[in-house]
């Protein structure tokens, strides 16, 4: 039988992972941390090059999601593609199209920042 090393039982290391574990799991009530077409805006805006890549991130994230559930509709269902972005396609060129759609006056940005992701490149890259 195998024993842990004398740290693992210590009472110290059960508080420590008791503690670790209340605090991930703790009384605050669960949330996704999801973007807002504003808060997506502010980082895509900024001369900062951390949120500059917070911004490239989170739509081509967003976008690989969509695009991986297109092609398992197509190959599971037989559905006709959604998006056909080309392979020259990049994700400077994504934040772009994204930009765009979000400067539109009819954009809300109170929405979720996915769904304007996802109707900035239905619009600019449907099949």
């Amino acid at each position: 039988m195998t024993t842990l090393p004398s740290f693992f039982q210590s009472p110290f290391c059960s508080a420590f992972l008791l503690g670790s574990m209340l605090a991930v799991a703790g009384p605050s009530k669960a949330h996704a941390d999801f973007l807002n077409g504003e808060e997506l805006k502010r980082y895509c805006v900024s001369q900062n090059p951390s949120d500059e890549a917070i911004c490239i991130v989170y739509i081509t994230g967003a976008i690989d999601a969509f695009t991986s559930v297109d092609l398992f509709s197509e190959k599971t269902k037989g559905t006709e593609r959604m998006f056909c972005l080309g392979d020259e396609t990049g994700p400077e060129q994504l934040r772009d199209v994204t930009m765009r759609w979000m400067e539109r006056p009819e954009t809300n940005l109170s929405f979720a920042a996915t769904l304007i992701i996802w109707g900035a490149i239905k619009d600019a890259y449907h099949c």
